[in-house]
């Protein structure tokens, strides 16, 4: 299998990016909703805008921002690098991964989830992990498909 090319985020991707970036956080902000029982604090175009500037402004020595797409970004990911508090060494970690509705089914997953493996490789992480909602049935099975086990639960109560 030929996997897509990935490149790196461009201020003309803005658009397509913010708008998944509201699709995202209001998917999510909807379970935390639903668990934490009241509504949240913080404004979600405020979000999409900080969110954009850390994707657009990600440190190249301890983050990687990469999509899909030639001319319009079909899926985009997010990973970083950092020390492990407790073990003490680097791990990698998959802060993000969306890819839009009209790509999905076309290995646009498969191409972002292994050029960030291949870049956590390249960084000497030790582990890799991420974090993901329950709820987000999606992406529990691609995380297990690129060897991603559960290992530790967040429960959540009001």
């Amino acid at each position: 299998m030929t996997l897509l090319p990935v490149r790196g985020l461009r201020e003309a991707d803005a658009p397509v990016v913010q708008a998944w970036l509201r699709t995202y956080l209001a998917e999510h902000l909807s379970w935390w909703q639903a668990a934490y029982g009241s509504p949240p604090e913080s404004d979600l175009a405020e979000l999409v805008g900080r969110d954009w500037q850390e994707l657009i402004g990600a440190d190249p020595d301890r983050q990687w921002v990469r999509v899909t797409g030639e001319h319009r970004a079909q899926g985009i990911v997010f990973a970083e690098k950092r020390r492990d508090r407790y073990m003490g060494f680097e791990v990698g970690v998959l802060s993000w991964i969306y890819v839009d509705e009209t790509a999905r089914g076309q290995g646009v997953s498969t191409a972002l989830m292994t050029a960030a493996g291949d870049w956590m490789t390249a960084q000497g992480v030790r582990g890799r992990e991420v974090f993901v909602t329950a709820q987000n049935t999606a992406a529990v099975r691609l995380y297990e498909r690129h060897g991603y086990r559960v290992v530790d639960h967040r429960m959540l109560a009001r």
